[in-house]
């Protein structure tokens, strides 16, 4: 048999070995308080030890442990030459598998774009410059932020913040939207950690998670939003504005409606974008009587046939009932279903945060057709949900009670007697605000299909 090569180890066996003494230098090594310096020396000793270390360094950047992200990140960003094309090249070998997770995805984008930073030539920008696209797609796409949100929520805190770290200091803003998503998950130490960073964002673009953060029940949280608040100011953001700002968005082009269906749920969809990339739809779902708005989903990317489908398929959801309306009269409708959830105490659904910047704010003041926190036509009590429950409904802007319903009801035209709770019958709206009902022969005759 062959001699085995110098020093009697085989190939994998000087790859472990480089690997354990990476992973010796970064553990020796603190990055609290660790100056430039510092961080360029490791990052220079672990370049003289060749190709499979740099390489071994940048899969690192994915692994576990108390600051070990953040220390690769940084030893990775302080490479030169061709220590950083190695680990470069190798970075974008992992962003490649389709088994990364959408976190994982994010931060490898993050390390390169870091990377790319301390390189002034000309393929390092363009390497760059080709980075940012993807970022810059990535977190346009509120299914990829949904993805990442339910992904940082599954990670013990000392991995969440080794990941957020980078991002709350870069102070880029196309991070926000991300920021929105996670606020959504409701977790104390995440809201203060953003409400503290979005002083290093300076954009008007940041004015409305700071004002959202504003309200927030935790005294703390408000505290470092208002100092973030203040800093913003400093560096000649105009905070004036931080209660009428609107989240940077391609604003909506189309809008559908619903009316209340008879348990109060109303549907509101609103459509943006244009070929070639692609529409986007987002649908909330609103509930007038208790909760202000319930939920919201969407899609981006749609083609124009694709688009259509959704539509008709809510069409068809809704009996027929999904009516084209205004823009600003359909964001009326969902602004005020979510301040009247915020008047109940509820707190607006995580996925609705994240929708929410693409459904925008209404440019001018539109009536609004859908009453939240309805009452009864007839008696005045509040509706409530068991109200529903019990046989009570929503018809339009009025609504009965359960007890009213059960009242003995006869057609307004006819005189036949009618079992509201029954069904078969439909209602009147007349000028004073009250209700009449009609048996169905009658309303067919008067043209009249609404329940």
């Amino acid at each position: 048999m062959g001699k085995k090569g110098q020093g009697g180890r085989k190939p994998s066996e000087r790859h472990r070995s480089l690997a354990r003494e990476v992973d010796r230098l970064l553990g020796a090594f603190s990055i609290e308080g660790a100056t430039d310096e510092a961080v360029g020396k490791l990052a220079a000793r672990i370049a003289r030890l060749g190709r499979n270390a740099v390489r071994h360094l940048a899969r690192s950047a994915l692994r576990p442990g108390p600051d070990r992200r953040e220390k690769v990140a940084a030893v990775l960003a302080s490479l030169e030459g061709q220590a950083a094309e190695w680990a470069r090249a190798e970075l974008e070998r992992l962003a490649e598998r389709r088994y990364q997770n959408p976190t994982e995805r994010l931060w490898i984008a993050t390390v390169l774009r870091g990377l790319a930073e301390g390189d002034e030539d000309a393929a390092a920008e363009e390497a760059e410059a080709q980075d940012d696209d993807v970022l810059t797609s990535a977190l346009a796409d509120e299914s990829q932020l949904l993805l990442w949100r339910d992904e940082l929520a599954s990670l013990p805190p000392s991995q969440q913040q080794a990941l957020l770290e980078p991002m709350l200091q870069s102070g880029d803003v196309r991070f926000l939207p991300l920021f929105s998503a996670l606020l959504g998950l409701r977790q104390r130490r995440l809201d203060l950690a953003i409400a503290d960073a979005l002083g290093r964002f300076a954009s008007a673009e940041t004015l409305p998670l700071v004002r959202d953060l504003l309200k927030h029940p935790d005294p703390q949280v408000r505290r470092r939003a208002r100092q973030s608040l203040m800093a913003l100011a400093r560096q000649g953001v105009r905070v004036s504005e931080v209660f009428v700002a609107t989240d940077a968005c391609e604003p909506p082009t189309e809008a559908f409606v619903s009316s209340p269906d008879r348990d109060g749920a109303v549907i509101a969809v609103l459509v943006s974008g244009r070929p070639p990339e692609g529409f986007r739809c987002v649908v909330v779902l609103l509930d007038p009587i208790e909760a202000g708005v319930q939920g919201a989903w969407g899609e981006s990317g749609l083609t124009k046939e694709e688009l259509a489908e959704r539509l008709a398929e809510l069409f068809e959801q809704t009996g027929g009932d999904l009516r084209q309306a205004p823009v600003p009269a359909v964001q009326s409708i969902i602004a005020e279903a979510e301040d009247f959830a915020r008047r109940q105490g509820h707190q607006l659904p995580a996925d609705y945060l994240v929708w929410r910047r693409s459904i925008g704010q209404a440019t001018e003041q539109w009536p609004s057709a859908v009453v939240f926190g309805p009452r009864c036509a007839e008696c005045g009590a509040r509706i409530r949900r068991g109200d529903i429950e019990r046989g009570g409904f929503v018809a339009g802007t009025v609504a009965l009670c359960a007890l009213c319903a059960a009242q003995p009801r006869t057609c307004v035209v006819c005189g036949r007697p009618l079992s509201v709770l029954g069904g078969g019958f439909r209602v009147r709206h007349e000028p004073t605000g009250s209700l009449s009902f009609m048996c169905g022969a009658c309303a067919r005759k008067e043209g009249r299909d609404e329940p």
